[in-house]
């Protein structure tokens, strides 16, 4: 009992100690942050000021052990970092409590260090823009010198990283890619203070996006992960050791590497998933489909590889490569809804991206299939490519719909009908370039050669949201290409028999793509537009009109041959009315009714019959009817009458890539036969009314921009169109116009037909470089291929008397340009035309012919009474090429000169082949430093030739095959007599003879030759023979 008592007084005493014991810790752990100087927060916020160089705002500070026990932290509360340029004004960091863990030890010692970063709900944006410029490019490095200054204030040690329950998002475009985080909570330790240290790293997150180039691969997944982190910080490399992932359910091992280049980044990004469970891939896969898996039993096995390798570099546009492979065995996929499962699953799956270049994109499949009961799916597929891929496949199919949608849990929607698919393919689907007009067109002329057939019997498709179904679905599609042209394939689609409440497409359609293409369709339909969003979910547009479709047509087309198949068709639809998201204003009151009627299978018993199309759209009503029959000789009766906002249009159907704006006011009838137009029976035909344009963008296939029509007004009148206040821009030309275009009708209904007309033409500028036929539609960094010629088509003739006041060619700049300008036959020609130029007035007749889309012909016929040598030499950059020893000529010539020759893709001419010949009149010139003088000078021992004054001097040549031939000519220098003749060709080369007449009248001379080159000229003389 003694012993007892003495046990107990023993325990009191023990936890009576603890307690104060405990009691006095508690009691340090509150006194201490306030025993603790107030200039460990300043010395805190110097470091923060001193090593970054964002924007750093906080609230308060704190300092306590109790935020993240046993760590004693100073605490910024409300603190917000800006990023580094160009973002300075969006947030790189947002926390509600920024902790600075501080080394207990440290607070006895001369620094005080900072061993640990806390982040609690923060917002992290990690943000590059498409130049790679990033914004967490904060930290401000310091010379070695100034950091030993302050190691006996404060200092960075981080050997902890930890961010609690936040939102991280990188945003990258220059990849692009965007990740975005939710419930990222992060653990990361290692002594970051070392060069090369191991970081030790815990992820969870809650939900993560991935996004590649605005296509998400990874939709709010869980991601769990273990990671060892190897990182050199001399070396900017990051080395990926035992690392283990979780994305939802399915393990994933990662390894690899991450270097800093100069330029870009050096990657080597390697996952596999090894013998996993089937049903933890479908857990990573996006959310509308792993959700709907949720109820559904998945087993199976399957392996996930995928590797990310090679460098990044954005200037030089150097990608990695992209691998994905997958297999699966022995799959099982079981609904309690479906009466049967998916069972055997088998998959082989190889992918490939070198360079994540698209065309060099490689898939092979080379086995997929499964059963449902007895129904199965199977199928090799191979593709090599993508822009021109090489494909291959073997697929079949046989499968009752309603079984796959329950068996994969398909509950938004409800399939019936029995599938049936066997395609076979093999072979290049190809392209090449062809000239359809000039522009180049990429036009299919290949395809694999295949055999198709597929049909679906008894089908039915609802939306389960939606109170309507597709009641009734019935097909059969059948195609045969045997050689791999596609002009041999064969389509048929037979069986149709499509309905939904009173909706129904019924018939068939087949198809032959040869010579004289063939076709034998029988359609008919009913749909009305209104009961369309009762069965798909149309979100944003509005749809009312009933529409009748019946469409008999049989036999060949081809309009060389003048075949036309035998065709009744009639289209109708009534109270049409369109409204989408993309634009407030409705297409309403929308009315077609129109007939195709062809008897006999010619193109000359074919009638069309428009009565009529009209629609309204903001209040503004158009109309148009048509009837034209025989179209070998074609009649027509057509009347438009109405506004067209062209903008508003591309506005309502959102066609993208194209700023089109434009008001057309027409009130317009065309009545009469194309024979009458072509033999100039101008009198029968009836053609009358007025057409308004403003603010009009055309395209030609003639001209590499488009033309902006500001206003013009167009009168119609037989086989004329009259230009009134015509304004239009070109680039960076302007127009002005007025005049009649004649022979329009035939122009428009025969190829073959010319249009004739006369102009007024007046221009404040005209760049001429812009209408060159491949010249670039926009400024481009890299060196551009060759512009091409300008075009002049065939079928017109046309003559401009043009006035304008600048014209820019090539270097040129041309002022005050008058004349006549006609084009005829594919020929420009100006006549009588003068035009100031390196202030010189000039005159000019010339012709030029493109001979094709890169190359021409030109003549002209200069003259120039008084030309600024010195002045042209600066201006005139075709001067400086042909010329260049006239760099320091100064004084007045005259020119009268022919010429002739062919241009290149540049509109160049090309040297070799230019011919002509006139003269050259030197009024009075001084040749400064003119080479061949001086060396004439020089080796005759008169200083008085060098760098002569001459006038008067005319000076005759003919150019031919590279070379100027100069006839005899005579000067006057110092009481000198010289004369020369001979030739020089374009590369400068000399071959010339001469005389030095000598004073006082050159009865006497030193015969003389000239050879080498402009620039080091050879003068020998032959006193012998003087």
């Amino acid at each position: 009992m003694h012993n007892f008592s003495r046990q107990t007084n023993t325990l009191k005493k023990f936890f009576k100690i603890l307690g104060i014991s405990l009691t006095a810790v508690i009691a340090l752990l509150v006194i201490i942050p306030y025993l603790i100087p107030q200039t460990i927060k300043k010395g805190v916020t110097q470091v923060i000021n001193q090593n970054i160089k964002g924007e750093v705002k906080f609230e308060s500070t704190s300092i306590s052990f109790f935020n993240h026990f046993p760590s004693l932290t100073l605490n910024l509360n409300e603190f917000l970092l800006k990023g580094s340029a160009p973002f300075q004004r969006d947030t790189l960091i947002y926390t509600r409590k920024l902790a600075l863990g501080i080394n207990l030890l440290s607070l006895f010692s001369k620094q005080v260090k900072i061993d640990e970063f806390y982040l609690d709900d923060a917002r992290i944006n990690i943000l590059t823009d498409e130049k790679g410029h990033a914004n967490y490019n904060v930290y401000e490095s310091k010379p070695a010198e100034k950091t030993s200054k302050n190691e006996s204030e404060t200092a960075l040690k981080i050997e902890g990283i930890f961010i609690n329950n936040s939102n991280l998002t990188y945003s990258d475009k220059s990849i692009p890619m965007l990740i975005r985080t939710k419930g990222f909570n992060y653990t990361g330790k290692g002594d970051l203070s070392h060069a090369i240290f191991d970081l030790k790293s815990n992820l969870s997150i809650a939900e993560m996006d991935v996004l590649y180039a605005n296509t998400p691969y990874l939709l709010k997944k869980k991601i769990n992960a273990r990671l060892i982190t190897k990182v050199n910080t001399n070396s900017l490399n990051l080395i990926f050791d035992e690392n283990n992932l979780v994305i939802n359910s399915l393990p994933i091992r990662f390894v690899g590497h991450f270097s800093f280049l100069k330029d870009g980044y050096d990657i080597d990004f390697r996952t596999t998933a090894k013998e996993t469970d089937l049903h933890n891939i479908f857990t990573a896969l996006p959310p509308e489909i792993a959700d709907r898996l949720a109820r559904t039993n998945i087993k199976g096995y399957a392996e996930i590889d995928a590797s990310l390798i090679g460098k990044y570099i954005a200037a030089t546009h150097k990608m990695p490569t992209l691998s994905f492979n997958m297999k699966v065995r022995e799959g099982f996929i079981s609904n309690p809804n479906a009466p049967e499962p998916i069972s055997n699953l088998f998959l082989n799956l190889k992918t490939k991206l070198p360079g994540l270049n698209t065309d060099s994109l490689t898939i092979n499949m080379d086995s997929l299939y499964f059963y449902i009961g007895k129904d199965y799916f199977a199928s090799i597929t191979r593709v090599k490519g993508f822009k021109e891929p090489y494909i291959y496949t073997d697929t079949r199919s046989n499968i009752d719909l309603e079984k796959w949608s329950k068996a994969v849990n398909l509950d938004s929607l409800a399939l019936k009908g029995r599938l049936n698919i066997n395609l076979k393919a093999d072979g290049k689907y190809g392209k090449k370039v062809v000239h359809s007009g000039i522009r180049q067109v990429d036009t299919t002329t290949t395809v694999p050669k295949f055999s198709l057939k597929a049909s679906l019997n008894n089908g039915y498709f609802k939306y389960l949201a939606m109170p309507t179904a597709i009641s009734k679905i019935d097909f059969r599609i059948n195609g045969v290409n045997t050689d791999g042209e596609y002009k041999s394939s064969k389509f048929s689609i037979e069986n149709i028999n499509i309905e939904a409440l009173n909706n129904f497409i019924k018939g068939y359609a087949k198809l032959q793509t040869t010579e004289n293409m063939s076709l034998d369709i029988q359609l008919k339909s009913l749909i009305d537009f209104a009961d369309l969003k009762t069965i798909y979910p149309i979100k944003g547009y509005e749809l009312n009109g009933i529409l009748n479709i019946n469409l008999q047509s049989k036999g060949p087309f081809n309009k060389a041959k003048k075949l036309f198949p035998i065709t009744t068709a009639a289209i109708k639809l009534n109270n049409g009315r369109l409204k989408t998201p993309n634009f407030d204003q409705p297409l309403e009151k929308i009315e077609i009714d129109a007939d195709l009627i062809n008897t006999d299978g010619t193109l000359k018993n074919t009638k069309l019959n428009i009565k009529p199309i009209s629609f309204q759209t903001a209040n503004q009503p158009f109309t148009l009817r048509a009837d034209v029959s025989n179209f070998e000789n074609i009649a027509y009766h057509v009347s438009s009458k109405g506004t067209v906002d062209i903008g508003k249009m591309y506005q309502l159907f959102a066609i993208k890539g194209y700023q089109v704006r434009g008001l057309i006011f027409a009130d317009v009838v065309f009545k009469g036969l194309q024979s009458d137009a072509m033999n100039g029976r101008y009198a029968k035909l009836r053609n009358s009314g007025r057409m308004t344009v403003k603010g009009l963008n055309l395209q030609s296939d003639l001209f590499p921009k488009s033309f902006l029509i500001k206003n013009g007004v167009f009168s119609f009148h037989q086989d004329k169109i009259r230009f009134d206040e015509f304004n239009a821009s070109y680039g960076q030309s302007d127009f002005k116009l007025n005049g009649n275009l004649n022979n329009v009708i035939n122009y428009v209904l025969n190829d073959k037909a010319k249009l004739t007309g006369n102009f007024k033409l007046s221009s404040n500028k005209i760049l001429a470089d812009e209408f060159m036929v491949y010249a670039d539609p926009a400024p481009n960094a890299v060196t551009p291929a060759a512009s091409g010629v300008i075009l002049i088509p065939n079928n017109l003739n046309i003559t401009f008397s043009a006035n304008a006041n600048d014209v820019i060619y090539n270097g040129l700049n041309i002022k005050q340009a008058k004349g006549t300008i006609v084009i005829n036959n594919g020929t420009l020609a100006l006549k009588q035309t003068g035009f100031n130029i390196a202030g010189t007035q000039v005159g000019m007749d010339a012709s030029y012919k493109s001979t094709s889309t890169k190359s021409g012909l030109f003549d002209f016929h200069l003259t120039a009474k008084e030309f600024d040598i010195a002045r042209a030499y600066m201006e005139i950059k075709l001067f400086r090429e042909m010329a260049s020893s006239a760099s320091k000529i100064k004084g007045q010539v005259g020119l009268d000169y022919q010429l002739s020759g062919k241009l290149n893709a540049e509109m160049f001419p090309v040297f070799p082949s230019l011919e002509g010949g006139g003269v050259l009149s030197l009024k009075k010139v001084s040749l400064m430093g003119f080479k061949m003088m001086n060396a004439v000078s020089k080796a005759t021992k008169r200083d008085s030739l060098s760098n002569p004054d001459l006038s008067d001097v005319q000076i005759k040549s003919t150019i031919k095959n590279n070379i100027i031939t100069i006839e005899q000519t005579k000067m006057k220098v110092a009481g000198f007599r010289p004369r020369f003749e001979g030739r020089v060709s374009f590369d400068g080369r000399l071959n010339l003879s001469g005389r030095l007449g000598l004073p006082p009248f050159g009865i006497f001379g030193i015969p003389l030759s000239i050879t080498g080159t402009q620039e080091k000229p050879i003068v020998k003389l032959k006193r012998n023979k003087a």
